[in-house]
């Protein structure tokens, strides 16, 4: 099978050079003339349009931002459903709203084409790895036809349920991941502040009951002062903006997601927006004047 890739920016790119090193042929598409270079010097061709990219691809994949840039590239005149021919398969890898990705889902099946919505979590690092987790909603024979090149970007395919369950489940994650990442910063600088060596603290919580996938940011990025992304504080900011809203929609009440959107505003407000997610324990190290390092 033949794979189109739109968007090889910081996630995407690194999961289709993934695509290209499994030997499978793939087409890129990009607004960035460097991130096309990183695929096409290892082997992709490059088409100008995601239309263009549709008509030559067995499997189309598209890699994000914003929900408005998915649909813009799958709708639009110059979109993926413009070049759509029978056997094509269409999987978003980015992180969307579940409506947003029925709406797709949706559009696609008028045209009879079927639609997955995949998104990923393991990060950039997972991303290079190609160990990311991949999170799908669809039909279950779809799921089974892209899993080759499913397993060529990551280690592990959860096949969640029908179209948006995958997003679902991505939301959730991400929301879980940014209040745990908030919470053991507030937990270490109480920590410090009492006078405790945050290295050896943090080493009771990640094997004692209070670790989290958080612990490792801090070894990794945040004890040495390095805030550059990553994964960037204002797709963590759309991610969890997308799961209050899937709360409203559904019901759910999520005091700690509401909490920690705004303070996620404030620090984009100061400009923090562009640094990776895990700068929002400068809010804290501002105001209590101690920076967290070892």
């Amino acid at each position: 099978m033949k794979a189109g890739f739109i968007g090889v920016g910081n996630m995407g790119g690194p999961m289709c050079r993934n695509l290209i090193k499994q030997d499978f042929q793939v087409v890129v598409c990009d607004k960035n003339p460097a991130a096309l270079k990183r695929c096409t010097d290892l082997g992709a061709t490059s088409a100008a349009t995601p239309k263009a990219i549709a008509a030559e691809s067995d499997v189309v994949f598209t890699s994000l931002p914003e929900p408005q840039d998915i649909e813009a590239v799958a709708l639009g005149p110059e979109g993926i459903l413009a070049g759509a021919h029978e056997g094509l398969i269409y999987v978003d890898l980015s992180t969307n709203s579940p409506s947003g990705a029925r709406k797709l889902a949706a559009a696609c099946a008028e045209k009879g084409i079927p639609m997955l919505d995949a998104p990923v979590s393991g990060g950039v690092t997972g991303a290079e790895a190609g160990t990311v987790s991949v999170i799908v909603g669809g039909d279950a024979k779809v799921v089974e036809q892209v899993r080759p090149m499913f397993e060529a970007i990551g280690s592990e395919v959860h096949h969640m349920g029908p179209v948006g369950a995958g997003t679902v489940a991505k939301l959730v994650n991400n929301m879980l991941s940014f209040v745990n990442m908030a919470a053991l910063s507030e937990g270490l600088m109480l920590g410090v502040k009492a006078g405790v060596d945050p290295a050896k603290l943090l080493h009771v919580i990640e094997t004692s009951s209070g670790a989290s996938n958080a612990t490792a940011k801090f070894t990794r990025k945040v004890f040495k002062g390095d805030f550059e992304p990553g994964f960037a504080l204002d797709l963590a900011h759309k991610d969890l903006r997308l799961a209050l809203a899937l709360g409203d929609e559904v019901g759910s009440p999520l005091m700690f997601g509401g909490l920690l959107v705004n303070l996620m505003r404030q620090m984009r407000h100061k400009g923090y927006g562009v640094k990776d997610s895990s700068i929002i324990v400068r809010y804290l190290e501002e105001a209590m004047g101690v920076e967290l390092r070892t």
